[in-house]
This record gives structure tokens, sequence and C-alpha cells, in this order.
């Protein structure tokens, strides 16, 4: 889960909508002691001053602020409200226990445990746009729930604001373009640096920050995704895909798929024709 600033979800499968409200309480009230809710709780503060804690963390929340508390902690009030407090909260899940067939790559999803929104207000409608699709019949409430969701969760991710995740970002992506079309072609440290103009070892820290992989390993894995591919859908030789997806020696890409896979490209092959 990254450290304990900053929470990191792998992107598939999503993380999924529950439910959302607002609360307001007035001075004197506070916010109810629960421990082991199950699910992540987001809170937005609107208006005043929420006081919260979390096992040994505590927070004043104002206007503006937002904390996501923890599945399995325990939450209390740590003061009661000293003013009228408006604050939204947002219960949201991910699939612990979803096993990816596929082993595809996947760029991961970062949330600040507690931050000041930089345009609070963009939140406040999010919020709002989920509080009207309640009413809504659940049949098309529940797509307009999770668009709605993974909006607010792009506007908290901290790569697309920060200024430096955001350069890191695109670093990423230049690399991750270059390799998706060229990864036939022979692909060295050196051939990509001169190309992307930049440093190997940068690359592969952007690389590392944003996809948690090395080039060296993403173009591993795209040649692996794409010669899987191929497997389901030509009748050509494994050789012929091996050279086809940029391996020179084909024993070295059955070794390469059989560890990764857990099965032979020919065993693959049949499993699914």
């Amino acid at each position: 889960m990254g450290n304990e600033s900053i929470l990191t979800f792998p992107s598939l499968p999503l993380p999924y909508y529950l439910e959302s409200g607002m609360t307001i309480y007035k001075p004197g009230e506070y916010h109810p002691a629960r421990r082991n809710l199950g699910v992540y709780d987001l809170i937005v503060v609107k208006k005043g001053c929420l006081f919260i804690g979390e096992e040994e963390s505590t927070w004043a929340l104002a206007e503006g602020d937002m904390l996501i508390l923890l599945p399995d902690a325990y939450h209390y009030a740590v003061q009661e409200c000293s003013e009228e407090t408006i604050f939204y909260w947002l219960h949201f899940d991910t699939a612990k226990n979803f096993i990816q067939s596929y082993d595809l790559i996947s760029h991961k999803i970062q949330l600040p445990r507690q931050t000041t929104i930089p345009v609070p207000e963009q939140a406040y409608a999010l919020f709002e746009s989920l509080q009207m699709l309640t009413i809504e019949p659940r049949s098309s409430a529940f797509w307009g729930e999770q668009s709605v969701f993974i909006e607010l969760l792009q506007q908290l991710d901290p790569s697309r604001t920060e200024q430096s995740h955001a350069r890191v970002r695109t670093v990423a992506e230049q690399v991750e373009s270059y390799i998706k079309t060229h990864y036939r072609e022979p692909i060295n440290n050196t051939s990509l640096s001169e190309h992307l103009h930049y440093h190997f070892n940068y690359l592969t820290r952007c690389m590392k920050e944003s996809y948690g992989v090395t080039p060296t390993e993403y173009l591993l894995q795209y040649r692996l995704d794409q010669a899987k591919r191929l497997l389901l859908t030509t009748p050509w030789s494994i050789s012929s895909i091996a050279e086809h997806v940029g391996f020179t020696y084909p024993p070295y890409f059955t070794r390469r798929f059989s560890a990764r896979f857990g099965m032979s490209p020919l065993q693959y092959r049949k499993q699914f024709n």
C-alpha cells in the first residue's frame, strides 16, 4: 500500500464506489467511533473543522481538507466540533482477492491519505452529482456513480497536479509510447536514451515510479503480451511469433513466456484452442 502518507492501488480492477453522503455537525457534536469498518472512508470537509483520529494519528480537518480512513483501523473523534461543520463522506473498496489472470502491465492509482485539495469546489460538485444520482433508478445510477467516483480519484491523484510528479509521468509515458511503437525492433539502454534524449538511469527512475518496472522489464512484458495475443489469433509457429515480437532466440522466448505465465507458449495455445 505504499508509505503511510500515500495509498497505492492497482488500477486493474479499479477501486469501486459503494455509497456517499453529506453530514452536518452542530457545535458540540462529533464523529462516532468505529472499528473495522471494512471499507475505505473518504472524507472531504466543506465547512468548519472536523477533529478525527485513527489509531495513533489525529487530524483537524478544515475547509477543503481530505482524509482517507483505512478499512481495518480504529476511528474516533478527537474532540467535539466547535462550530457548524459540514463534510462529504464516501465509502469505496477494492477487489482484494482479485487474481489478475491476464497479467497486464497497468498504471497504479496513488492517493494521499490526507491533503488539502487544490480546487475543492470541483470535488464538492462531484459529491453533489453523487447525491443527485441517489434518486435515479439503480440500473442507470450505478454507471453514473462509478464514473463520477473515478473522476474524483483523478482529481485527488497527486501525480496529476504536482509538477514534479507530472514531469516523471510524462517521461514514463514517452518511454511506454516508444516501446509500444518499436517493440519489434532491437531496443537497449543506449538506443532508448538516444531516441528520448534522457540518461537511461533517469528513464528507469521515471518508469519505476510510474509503472513499478524498469524500461527493460516493460519491454519484455509488452512483447510477451503481444505474443500471447498472436498465439490465440494466428496459426503462426512458435518461432515465427517469437521473431515477430522481437525475440532473437525462440528458446529464450519460450523460457520467459513460461516463467511469466506458468506454461509454455504451446500449452497456452492448446488451453484456449
